[in-house]
C-alpha cells in the first residue's frame, strides 16, 4: 500500500466511523497530538500516546459527531517515503445537538513499514472551542 493509499484508507476509516479499521493502520505504538490550543500555549493542547489513548481519542470523536466528513482533501507526499501531509475541510455534525461543527484542517501522518506512527492534527482551535464551550485565553 503506498503513503498515498494509506493516507486514503486512514481518512476514509475516519470519516466511516470504523475504529477497526484505524486500528488495524495504527503502529504498536501510536500517538496523536493536537498542537494548537484554545490558550496560546505552546505545549501541544492534547497528546494521545500508545494505543489505548489514541484509539480512545478517535473512539470520543464517533461518539461526539454522528457526522465526519472530511472534504476537499490533497494528500501531498513527502520524499522521505514515510510522511504524508492532508490538507482537508470538516464538516461535522454534533451527536447530541445536531450542531454544524465545520474547521480547516492539516494532518501530517508519519508512517513505518506500512503503519501510521504519528498523526498530528492541525486545526483552529477557536472554532472547536466556540463549539464545545471552552473558554479562550
Amino acid at each position: 500500500m503506498t503513503i498515498e493509499d494509506l493516507t486514503e484508507t486512514y481518512l476514509n476509516a475516519l470519516e466511516g466511523q470504523n475504529l477497526e479499521t484505524i486500528s488495524s493502520l495504527l503502529a504498536d505504538v501510536p500517538t496523536i497530538d493536537i498542537p494548537f490550543s484554545n490558550t496560546g500555549d505552546l505545549a501541544p493542547w492534547f497528546n494521545f500516546e500508545g494505543r489505548e489513548q489514541a484509539l480512545g481519542y478517535i473512539a470520543t470523536i464517533f461518539k461526539n459527531f454522528s457526522q465526519v466528513k472530511l472534504v476537499d482533501r490533497t494528500i501531498y507526499a513527502a520524499n522521505d517515503g514515510k510522511t504524508a501531509f492532508v490538507e482537508t475541510k470538516g464538516d461535522l455534525i454534533q451527536r447530541d445537538t445536531g450542531a454544524s461543527y465545520r474547521n480547516v484542517y492539516v494532518f501530517k501522518l508519519s508512517m513505518q513499514d506500512g503503519r501510521i506512527t504519528h498523526v498530528r492534527e492541525y486545526a483552529n482551535p477557536v472554532t472547536f472551542a466556540k463549539l464545545m464551550g471552552i473558554p479562550l485565553g
